[in-house]
């Protein structure tokens, strides 16, 4: 999913550095007064993205968290859209979108290019405006990833380890040990970047770069073949894998909904207050496992677990004419993260066996 970012200035290669770790975490402190910092930070069990009060609190030589930054920080699993009265004079207050400054640091490739999947869904045609409002009030400092977890994949779907997205983000690091090389992506980064012992990077610096991403790529062992694959799925909707994994592992429990960093569906909830006076009304993430998530007036038409496990798995790796890219950026949280351990990518290989 290399992406064309809808946010995050224009496209152009504003200059390339090698400092050193220490001078980085420096200048992440210096922007404090001025910015949310948000970062993988360890909360006591995991590592988390979370706002910090100083570097010294950032993990970034993490290798994945449970939760993607974007749908914590960006696209917020419960967002107040608005309040209203309901004694008296009914009146209706809209809540103001966000409006403060935030920068998320050390975000994989894989949920960068989650964040780009998101801005197609919420900056198309028709803008959301408390997504547009966290967007553009983002900073984004992606970090190559020099480790894999056991369930990554995004090799496969060309969204990591490394990034090659075009935009989107503002600001690119690659671990380099004592060092980072720091590729300065938008005007407004380039404008806050003042960094003491900076030095400009040149080939050997680019070089480098390249053996740790090739270094990287050999290190994945889960792997899927996408050629052809959205197709396939789209014309076996009653393969005998839907049904033997449903009834055999599915719980529908929607935990690899809920991770997954690409999943947008929401659902419309209004709090009332205990005095019966006022009312709140939240936008909150909705899964397509839930039983009731397509019930309708007549019916329901995924009232079979099997529907939703096949729903949830072909918007991962069918749905490419939605965006014109997959749903899934392979970061592997849903299988990490799921009880039984289903595996999409294991789904597929089934059905490419069995089809081909």
């Amino acid at each position: 999913m290399s992406g064309s970012g809808m946010t995050g200035g224009p496209v152009f290669q504003l200059s390339e550095y090698l400092i050193s770790k220490k001078s980085f975490l420096q200048w992440t402190d210096s922007l404090m007064e001025g910015f949310t910092i948000i970062g993988p930070a360890w909360d006591g069990r995991q590592t988390v993205f979370r706002e910090v009060g100083s570097s010294a609190e950032l993990t970034l030589n993490y290798v994945t968290t449970m939760l993607a930054p974007g749908k914590l920080h960006i696209y917020r699993p419960k967002e107040k859209l608005f309040r209203f009265s309901l004694s008296g004079r009914q009146e209706i207050g809209e809540l103001p979108a966000f409006n403060g400054k935030q920068i998320i640091v050390g975000v994989h490739p894989c949920d960068t290019n989650a964040i780009l999947y998101l801005d197609r869904t919420f900056l198309g045609e028709f803008k959301d405006p408390f997504y547009e409002a966290r967007r553009n009030n983002t900073i984004i400092i992606s970090l190559n990833c020099t480790d894999v977890a056991p369930d990554c994949f995004c090799r496969s779907m060309g969204t990591g380890p490394f990034l090659n997205a075009d935009s989107g983000f503002d600001m690119l690091l690659t671990d380099f040990g004592d060092d980072f090389l720091v590729e300065v992506k938008t005007e407004r980064v380039n404008r806050l970047f003042n960094v003491s012992g900076a030095r400009r990077a040149g080939n050997e610096e680019f070089a480098l770069k390249a053996a740790k991403e090739k270094s990287a790529l050999l290190k994945f062992t889960k792997t899927i073949d996408i050629a052809g694959l959205d197709s396939l799925l789209r014309d076996n909707p009653e393969h005998p894998v839907w049904g033997q994994t449903s009834d055999e592992r599915c719980l529908s429990c929607s935990n690899c909904v809920m991770v997954c960093p690409t999943c947008f569906c929401y659902d419309v909830v209004d709090e009332i207050s205990m005095d019966m006076k006022t009312a709140v009304r939240h936008r909150q993430l909705d899964a397509c496992q839930d039983r009731k998530f397509a019930e309708v007036h007549g019916g329901n038409f995924r009232a079979r677990r099997a529907a939703r496990l096949r729903q949830f798995v072909t918007h991962k790796l069918d749905h490419t004419r939605q965006y014109g890219v997959f749903g899934t950026v392979g970061c592997g949280r849903c299988i990490t993260w799921c009880p039984t351990g289903i595996d999409l990518t294991e789904i597929a290989k089934e059905i490419q066996r069995t089809k081909r």
